[in-house]
């Protein structure tokens, strides 16, 4: 059956702002090739790197497990973009390659030396490939990877970090940076014959009939590029500058979703609370996820995700209204390989501090340290092992335990199903243990409350997914969901659709499975941000939830000498403070907290009582002693020579054996010797 996605049908007559600003530029500059002021405007914006050597951190990962995270696909499009087009498309003004090595470490991506082939080109760490169904070509797909591997500098040495911070701009539109290059790039090979002929040349060859296509296909890339940059993801939507290592996930997903998705524009809200890309380590392990701890379960989590990083879907006709069963949920989400993605990311571990490049650790003080880190910051941190909660269920229609916003009962039941004492249907965990993560409220911690303030205060016209009620007059508000609730509503119809379509049912436990360790999805709407746990936190720069503060050892000193303004964008690290060096480097992104959603504030060790006070003041040699127990928190390799750690993660169990889980990676399994054959980090 041939799928045909729908994208934003009430209002594709819209004027295209982005489109125009650079139509205009990009004639006039083809007016005057060669000048220098025209080259420089659309220059990338890069930051320039010197790396003699790339090592991989000790975080229990296998060759096979590394390379699975870093291409299996999610099933997520950059508006179609074809995997071979990135390869073949030039800068304005050159024939340098958009995507050259140079060019895409420039804006933070991590580029391995070596492709995976001769054909594939430069594709970063986290840009895979998919098949779209509409048309069996090749898809460009922006995977988990992309945003959640990150990498440190030091003295030509290129410490990689899986399931790491990432430090690219991948959706920040400034000049120069890569989206806004991609967009010049298009329209330039669009403008350009000279351009175009190479670009065809490259991609098709000399066949007719398949430069014809190329140019349909490119066409309509285009088209749905410049749609979506002026909605969803048009510059007024964006007032604080998202900048290098950061995006509005949740404000994302709520524009893409409620307004692209559905169609309804004044769906569309300002996106000022950018966060960091969170480190994924240890998450399988936690009861609650996302910075504001919203959802439970790691399918929900990675599907709204997804639609968040433009996978295409059908939900609703050219008159808004659900499609019916057959089209509605017709995708290129890939659960399956979410499943492989998740399966692998339980076997991954904090990373070790690399002794040889980053220094010696000082026991003595590191001592000192787990005693600080014990009285100040383990109340919060935890980790808060618990035993696996028993998940109440919606057994039938009208059913709701939870009281939440939407059940889908028929997707409760499909998991495995035990009974309490009162015969009330259960879902229980299956992990031997969790950990707790607990909620601070915001008035609590202090820090910048605007990521969890539109969480709970932003409200989206439903459309199709809640029925109208002629009857109130106050329906039209009454009717109004938050992003959460929106989710739940939403994702409790989709994803038992994307299930059936990939073939994965109840038998053998295969939704139970899936729905990540027998999970059922709840949402939990707080305003509030969780503490988790911090091993291996010194590899994860820059720090708190926005990115406000570059270093651990500005997080721990007082407010009043926290940076106000830093660069960010290269990865040159500081193992003194751990974090990023901050100084203005070109190509750098600066970062400033006096801006909506950047406040530097709150998580405080001081004295006074004021909001945010975590604990007393820290004096120079305290806040020395907790980074070097930060360095090696929980590292097995320390706990003897530190007396006993409790942090030690060799203490907590090992996720639950999942051969579903690696059955879904099985169809995504290959081997990279080129990169097997690199140094691993003692």
């Amino acid at each position: 059956m041939e799928v045909v996605f729908m994208k934003a049908p009430h209002f594709r007559a819209r004027i295209r702002p982005l489109r125009t600003t650079l139509a205009i530029m990009a004639s006039s500059a083809l007016t005057l090739t060669g000048c220098s002021l025209a080259h420089k405007f659309f220059e990338p914006n890069i930051v320039k790197e010197e790396v003699s050597e790339v090592r991989y951190l000790d975080q229990g990962w296998s060759e096979e497990d590394r390379q699975l995270f870093y291409n299996t696909p999610q099933g997520t499009e950059l508006q179609g973009l074809h995997y071979a087009w990135l390869k073949a498309l030039e800068l304005p003004f050159s024939k340098e390659k958009l995507a050259s090595a140079e060019n895409m470490r420039g804006w933070g991506f991590i580029v391995d030396d070596e492709p995976a082939s001769e054909e594939s080109g430069v594709h970063p760490v986290g840009m895979g490939s998919h098949v779209n169904p509409t048309d069996d070509s090749v898809r460009l797909d922006l995977g988990c990877a992309l945003c959640h591997t990150g990498e440190l500098h030091y003295n030509g040495v290129a410490l990689r970090v899986d399931g790491g911070q990432a430090i690219h701009g991948m959706s920040t539109g400034n000049r120069g940076e890569f989206i806004y290059s991609l967009g010049a790039s298009t329209l330039f090979t669009n403008l350009s014959g000279s351009k175009w002929e190479r670009f065809a040349d490259e991609v098709v060859g000399p066949d007719e009939a398949a430069r014809k296509q190329l140019k349909a296909d490119f066409s309509a890339f285009k088209e749905h590029f410049f749609t979506f940059a002026d909605g969803p993801g048009r510059d007024e939507n964006f007032p604080t500058t998202e900048g290098r290592g950061r995006t509005d996930a949740v404000g994302r997903i709520g524009n893409v979703v409620f307004g692209y998705n559905l169609g309804i524009e004044d769906n569309y809200k300002k996106a000022d609370a950018p966060v960091s890309y969170p480190f994924l380590w240890d998450i399988w392990r936690f009861d609650w996820v996302q910075y504001t701890g919203f959802t439970n379960q790691a399918m929900a989590r990675n599907v709204g995700e997804s639609l968040g990083v433009m996978a295409p879907i059908n939900l609703v006709d050219e008159n808004g209204e659900l499609l019916p069963d057959g089209e509605f949920g017709q995708s290129t989400i890939n659960v399956e390989g979410m499943q492989c993605i998740e399966t692998t990311l339980r076997k991954l571990r904090p990373p070790k501090w690399p002794e040889d490049v980053l220094g010696k650790i000082d026991i003595d003080q590191a001592r000192r340290g787990k005693d600080l880190f014990a009285d100040q910051c383990a109340h919060c941190h935890g980790p808060h092992q618990s035993k696996p909660y028993q998940w109440q269920l919606a057994a039938g229609p009208g059913d709701n335990p939870d009281r939440q916003r939407s059940v889908n009962w028929q997707w409760d039941m499909s998991g495995q199903i035990s009974y309490d004492d009162q015969n009330r249907p259960l879902r229980e965990d299956w992990r031997e243990s969790i950990w707790a993560v607990p909620w601070i409220d915001i008035s609590v911690i202090g820090t910048d409350p605007t990521a969890a303030k539109n969480f709970v205060n932003h409200t989206y016209d439903p459309g199709p997914l809640v029925a109208k009620n002629p009857d109130d007059p106050n329906d039209a508000e009454n009717r109004k969901v938050s992003a959460g609730d929106g989710l739940q509503l939403l994702l409790n119809e989709l994803i038992p659709v994307l299930y059936k379509n990939s073939g994965i049912s109840s038998d053998n436990n295969g939704i139970a499975d899936y729905d990540g360790l027998n999970v059922p999805f709840r949402i939990a709407n707080k305003a509030a941000y969780k503490a988790r746990p911090l091993h291996g936190v010194w590899a994860t720069p820059p720090f708190l939830h926005n990115g406000s503060v570059p270093t651990i050892y500005d997080l721990l000193s007082p407010f009043e000498a926290r940076p106000v303004r830093f660069g960010v964008g290269h990865r040159e690290y500081n193992p003194v403070k751990l974090g990023y060096v901050t100084d203005m480097r070109p190509g750098n992104f600066e970062f400033d907290t006096k801006q909506t959603g950047n406040s530097n504030a709150g998580h405080l060790f001081t004295d006074a009582d004021v909001d945010g006070r975590i604990g007393e003041r820290l004096s120079e040699g305290e806040r020395m002693a907790l980074i070097e127990y930060i360095k090696v928190m929980g590292n097995p390799d320390f706990s003897d020579a530190l007396g006993g750690d409790p942090q030690n993660w060799a203490q907590y169990p090992e996720a639950p054996a999942s051969a579903i889980g690696e059955q879904a990676c099985n169809q995504f399994r290959h081997t990279a010797p080129s990169l097997a054959s690199r140094e691993v980090s003692p």
